[in-house]
C-alpha cells in the first residue's frame, strides 16, 4: 500500500469520547507503544472506526451531520488552531475502501504543514521538539454537537522543512588539486618559505627549494642549505 499521505488507522469510543485499541472483544486504552506521532510538514489521512462502548456496537452518526477535527495544545484559545480540518476534508471518495459513514467508518484528511503549527513548534523548541498536543474530533448537528474523541498526539518538529527547503543549483566544491593549481604566491610575505615536514625550505632565485639546516661550526651556530629541489 502506498499513499501521498501518512495513513493512520484509529478506533474511537464515542461513549467515553476517547481513542481506543481493540483487544479481542474489548476496547482498551492505548499503551505507551501505541501513541500517535505526527510530523510537521506532512499530510495525514485518518481512517477511523467509531464504536459505542464495545467493538460489537458500531456507532451510527446522525444523518446530515457535519464533521470537524483540530489539533491544539491550549484549551479555549482565541488564536487560530494549529491544525483544522473542516467537513470538506471528511469522507472523500477513494480515501478508504471501507468508508461507510452511516456505519461509523469515516476518514478525514489532516494538513500538518500550517503556518500556525510551525510557529507553535518554533516557540516550544527550547523545551521540546516533540510536544504533546490534543486532537478533537467533533460531530456537528443542528441540535447539538458530539465530541467523538479527544486524544493526545505527539507532534514532531522536523529538521528539513519541506515547505521552505530550496535546492541551490550550480554549487561546486574545489578539490585539493584544483585549489593548488589556482594558488599564486604573494612575494614578500613569507611566501618563499614552506614547511617540509622535517624542516623549513627556502625558494632561491634559481627557482629551487633548499632545506635550511642549522648546525654548529667550531661551536658557533651557522645555517647550511640542503640539496636543491626544483619548484614544480
Amino acid at each position: 500500500m502506498s499513499s501521498t499521505r501518512q495513513v493512520i488507522s484509529v478506533f474511537f469510543d464515542q461513549s467515553t469520547s476517547s481513542r481506543k485499541v481493540v483487544v479481542g472483544t474489548l476496547l482498551k486504552d492505548p499503551d505507551a507503544t501505541q501513541g500517535i506521532k505526527l510530523f510537521y510538514g506532512t499530510q495525514a489521512l485518518f481512517q477511523a472506526t467509531i464504536y459505542t462502548a464495545s467493538p460489537s456496537v458500531a456507532y451510527n452518526p446522525v444523518s446530515g451531520c457535519t464533521w470537524m477535527f483540530g489539533i491544539d495544545d491550549v484549551p479555549f484559545s482565541d488564536n487560530a488552531d494549529y491544525v483544522l480540518s473542516d467537513d470538506d476534508e471528511f469522507n472523500i471518495e477513494g480515501d478508504w475502501a471501507l468508508l461507510n459513514e452511516a456505519g461509523g467508518l469515516i476518514s478525514f484528511r489532516v494538513n500538518m504543514a500550517t503556518t500556525e503549527l510551525k510557529k507553535r513548534l518554533v516557540a516550544l523548541q527550547s523545551r521540546t521538539t516533540t510536544p504533546t498536543m490534543y486532537g478533537n474530533l467533533w460531530m456537528l448537528t443542528t441540535v447539538g454537537n458530539v465530541m467523538i474523541a479527544s486524544f493526545p498526539v505527539t507532534v514532531c518538529s522536523v529538521y528539513i522543512d519541506p515547505t521552505t527547503a530550496v535546492s541551490v543549483d550550480n554549487i561546486t566544491h574545489l578539490t585539493t588539486e584544483a585549489a593548488a593549481a589556482m594558488y599564486v604566491p604573494q612575494w614578500g610575505d613569507q611566501a618563499r618559505w614552506k614547511w617540509s615536514g622535517t624542516g623549513w625550505k627556502y625558494l632561491f632565485e634559481d627557482n629551487n627549494w633548499r632545506e635550511m639546516i642549522p648546525t654548529l661550526v667550531d661551536g658557533n651556530p651557522v645555517i647550511a642549505w640542503g640539496n636543491p629541489e626544483a619548484n614544480t
